[in-house]
């Protein structure tokens, strides 16, 4: 660690002992260290604490010299106002910045930060057009966001980015910065954040984080009070030195304040040069000033807590330096009174006006203001007056809508459904912006506003409120909001709210990774419908269902027109969002989902989500066996797919053929083209699941057709790259299984089915096991059988096969079901009793289906049904069959340029030869097998060949 362990550790609590406080010098040296950390390609996060006022800016800027001369930039966003303007926007604004360097052109200042934001992405190609990227996902923005930093980082090297108080961001762009510490990993760029409170939760998870330094300044001494007067304020030695112990005392060190009250001295001309002997009288005048009752009793008690009433708003406003409407006031004083105010203001050096009626407060001393009396008759009343005055700014609408609660009784039940629908359309609004969770704060307080009337007297505007507030929800620890709503609803509450709510529930329980809550949620949402559907396995309600499809197929008519029924509908995208759920959780349910799914196309029509039933129909019919079938159902579900209105289905139906159905019948090469297309598509529409998928159907489908190792290595760490970027953590251990048995294969091991090291461990597993996953457990236990059948490894092959057999379930009919019958037939039939006819008979079956499979696509299977009936024969005592067998698999692989392929049937056709001690032609088989083996970049298999063959294939021995 390039810094002092105490300043700068993260992990020290803060119960704990006085943690080291830093002089300005040191902390300039510190931070130097970490710029140098930086532009040798570190990613750090640095955290600047320290009072408000302290100097955390001035000591940030000093950075600015040393930056310039490693040739890097830096950029700030200063987040001016909590309440009165959008911290999202100032901190988008400070990438605007980075517009110069980048795009040799400078962003037209009157945009706003997300218009920015949208602009320099297009001008550098990140986005096609500024409409393809759609704003109110604020995961968008976060993507947009970290795909910026990264490409300005690896251009500036180093660059600084300055995040002026932090404490001030909202939710929404907190998110932002939490995705860009904790979701990414950025080589030579600089989050340096100046932060008041380090005991928010958000700013206490960050300062664990490995890469976070924090700097915690010392107060401000009168040295350093003095220092700043010269060089900052431009005072004298002399009156520095004389005004300093005073406004140490009063402001403590904090910068803010010690302008202000610089600038009431400068209002009552007291920093003016004066005759020597006019002096003392001087020092004695600014001592008094600076030691009001205004400024030493009362301002750093009010600092810290005020209420919201009445003029303590504008008191509030006061302390954080921000502008104000002076029309704000008249509502609660008269014009007389408001003038007389404003201009007292002024005369003291409190405000100053902007423009018009916009005034900017710059003293502390507004405080004396507050003594002024109020003509009011109840607290209530003022309460009132000042919610309808700030529910007509849109800034002000949160503010106003806790007024309006204070207000009470004196609010009408007509004035409190005008202000939710006011209120409904500043959250709409700031949902459009990219400001979910601020939109979410507005309508959760309408809804406390309006109490229970909303749901028994006004349901369309209670199905409003909640179809808003649904589309705020962003992350899946929000569910507990909904199941607390969900309990709270009266029973007369509209039945689309409680759909809505339920769907909302099904949508963040697949965010994460959730599946019982999102079957539960799913089962509510069809409810309330008017389709229920248990979601527990049932082959009773399976087959079921498989009887009214059939009664319906031999009724319905053909080309039905596209269903427009909102209803119907509705019940479809619930349950097409449940192909995830299934397929990882409960796979025999998928049947029931599948038939539902069709069962209300035949009756209803086509909906935009019914297409992807189709695709899981072709799934049913291929475990079947009735292949041709299944092929014609996945072309109807491709063309549905393209002519329905939904942007989701268009991608994500071809991502599911590619995955499921395609490759029984084509090799990779021929569908790869298209799988990036409709990646790409998943990726602009912002469906990350599906993008996943297709990201995992093209590694385990490569891995499966022989590309090159290194390869696929390398693009398996983009991948996992990728997923956690979009945060599909349900799709992580997949790809960490993948990348486990690549490096088992490609960096070498003593056992490279044992699936397990630097990727994928223990403890993975366990939660794999706690959740049933069924899938990725599979998936594991697929790849130890494939490494140990490459190793002619039997035995361990077995163990591993027993283990996967209860998850099968989880890909049937899939091509992946295929290879694992096909590995499991080819391990097994050296250790069955041939001389049984069920073992004989089931055999014959294998090697039966893999004839079909090698005719429908013999770039994957021809070799292996070769290989499968050249085992067979060997056990069975055919030599020469077996020969014959074990060439042509030899000659399809090489044929076919499959390099794993050839290797393993090298592999096996040597021990076939070391059986019958024809040891020169299986020396020659076992040194073809680890040429292939090492050119499809298999190190691990070449070293387990070499260790295990060694003295054959060294000519050591002439026999075994």
């Amino acid at each position: 660690m390039s810094v002092n362990e105490q300043a700068v550790s993260p992990t020290t609590p803060l119960s704990a002992a006085e943690p080291e406080l830093l002089e300005r010098r040191s902390a300039t040296n510190q931070l130097r260290f970490a710029l140098a950390e930086t532009a040798a390609g570190a990613g750090v996060l640095a955290m600047l604490v320290g009072e408000a006022g302290s100097g955390k800016t001035r000591q940030a800027h000093d950075l600015l010299p040393f930056v310039r001369q490693r040739g890097g930039m830096l950029i700030e966003s200063r987040i001016e106002s909590l309440n009165w303007s959008n911290p999202l926007d100032s901190l988008l604004l400070g990438l605007s910045q980075l517009a110069l360097p980048l795009c040799k052109q400078m962003i037209d200042p009157g945009l706003t930060g997300q218009e920015a934001l949208l602009e320099m992405a297009r001008r550098l190609g990140l986005i096609d057009s500024v409409s393809a990227l759609d704003l109110t996902q604020a995961l968008s923005v976060q993507l947009l966001v970290g795909e910026l930093c990264s490409l300005a980082a690896s251009q500036l090297r180093p660059l600084v980015w300055i995040i002026d108080d932090v404490d001030l961001l909202d939710p929404d762009a907190m998110a932002i910065l939490d995705y860009l510490i904790e979701h990414r990993s950025i080589p030579y760029l600089m989050l340096l954040m100046c932060v008041r409170d380090e005991r928010a939760p958000m700013i206490q998870r960050w300062q664990a984080q490995a890469h976070c330094q924090v700097f915690r300044l010392e107060p401000f001494s009168v040295r350093d009070t003095v220092s700043w007067l010269i060089e900052e304020q431009h005072l004298s030695p002399r009156l520095a030195a004389g005004i300093a112990p005073y406004l140490q005392q009063t402001c403590q060190g904090n910068l803010q304040l010690s302008r202000f009250m610089l600038d009431s001295l400068a209002a009552h001309d007291l920093l003016k040069p004066v005759a020597e002997t006019q002096w003392p009288q001087r020092i004695q005048q600014i001592a008094l000033q600076l030691r009001t009752p205004e400024a030493e009793s009362y301002f750093r008690s009010q600092l810290l807590s005020l209420p919201e009433t009445g003029l303590e708003l504008l008191q509030c406003a006061s302390l954080i330096g921000m502008e104000f409407d002076a029309r704000l006031l008249h509502d609660y004083l008269l014009d007389v009174a408001v003038q007389e105010h404003l201009q007292l203001a002024q005369e003291h050096g409190l405000i100053e006006v902007v423009s018009g009626d916009i005034w900017r407060f710059v003293h502390p001393h507004l405080q004396r203001l507050a003594h002024q009396s109020i003509e009011h008759s109840s607290e209530s009343e003022l309460h009132s007056r000042l919610a309808q005055r700030m529910m007509k700014f849109p800034n002000l609408t949160l503010p106003a809508l806790h007024h309006a609660q204070l207000a009470g009784s004196v609010f009408s039940s007509a004035e409190c459904v005008k202000f939710a629908h006011h209120a409904l359309q500043a959250a709409q609004q700031g949902i459009e912006q990219g400001s979910p969770y601020h939109a979410g704060q507005i309508l959760e307080q309408v809804l406390q506003l309006l109490g229970d009337s909303i749901w028994l007297e006004h349901a369309a505007l209670s199905e409003q409120i909640v179809q808003a507030w649904c589309e705020t929800l962003q992350e899946p620890a929000q569910q507990q909001s909904i199941s607390a709503l969900l309990r709270r609803l009266p029973a007369q509450a509209s039945r689309r709210v409680i759909y809505l709510l339920a769907a909302c529930q099904l949508r963040l329980a697949l965010l994460g990774n959730d599946y019982a809550n999102a079957f539960a949620a799913a089962e509510i949402a069809l409810q309330y419908l008017g389709e229920p559907m248990a979601m527990q396995p049932s082959a009773r309600q399976t087959a079921l269902y498989l009887f009214k499809w059939w009664l319906l197929r031999l009724r319905s008519k053909p080309n039905l027109p596209p269903c427009h029924d909102v209803r119907i509908n509705s019940v479809q995208e619930v349950l097409a969002d449940l192909f995830g759920p299934c397929f990882f959780s409960r796979p025999d349910l998928l049947p029931a989902v599948t038939l539902k799914q069709l069962i209300l196309t035949l009756r209803y029509g086509p909906s935009p989500a019914s297409s992807g039933a189709k695709i899981c129909g072709a799934l049913i019919l291929s475990s079947l066996g009735r292949y041709q079938a299944a092929f014609e159902l996945a072309h109807e579900a491709q063309a549905l797919s393209q002519t329905v209105l939904s942007d989701r289905q268009r991608h994500r139906v071809p991502i599911l053929d590619f995955g499921f159905i395609q490759p029984w019948r084509h090799n990779m090469q021929q569908l790869l083209p298209n799988v990036w297309r409709w990646q790409q598509n998943a990726q602009i529409q912002g469906d990350f699941e599906f993008a996943g998928y297709a990201h995992l159907f093209y590694l385990g489908h490569s891995i499966l057709s022989g590309s090159p190792l290194a390869h696929l290595a390398k693009e398996a760490v983009k991948i996992d790259e990728d997923l956690r970027h979009t945060r599909q953590m349900h799709l992580l251990p997949m790809s960490a299984e993948f990348r486990q048995f690549l490096h088992n294969l490609v960096q070498g091991t003593q056992a490279p089915w044992l699936n397990q090291g630097r990727y994928f461990d223990a403890n993975m597993l366990a939660q794999l096991h706690e959740h049933n996953d069924g899938l990725n457990l599979f998936n594991y236990y697929l790849c130890g059988v494939y490494a140990a059948t490459f190793c002619h490894a039997s035995d361990e092959a077995l163990q591993l096969i027993e283990q996967a057999q209860p998850y099968v379930g989880s890909v049937r009919g899939s091509v992946i079901a295929g290879l694992f019958r096909y590995l499991t037939a080819l391990n097994r039939c050296m250790s069955i009793d041939r001389h049984r006819w069920t073992h004989r008979l089931a055999m014959r079956r294998d090697i039966a289906q893999l004839k079909q499979w090698a005719q429908m696509n013999p770039v994957l299977f021809a070799s292996k049904s070769a290989l499968l009936q050249a085992q067979w024969a060997s056990v069975q005592q055919l030599p020469e069959q077996a020969q014959r067998f074990y060439l042509e698999a030899i000659e399809s692989a090489r044929a076919q340029q499959q390099h794993n392929e050839y290797g393993m049937a090298a592999l096996y056709y040597a021990r076939f030869l070391i059986g019958r001690q024809q040891y020169h032609h299986a020396r020659q088989m076992l040194n073809i097998a680890i040429e292939q083996y090492d050119l499809w970049g298999a190190s691990a298999l070449v070293k387990y060949i070499q260790r295990e063959y060694g003295a054959l294939i060294n000519k050591k021995t002439k026999g075994i």
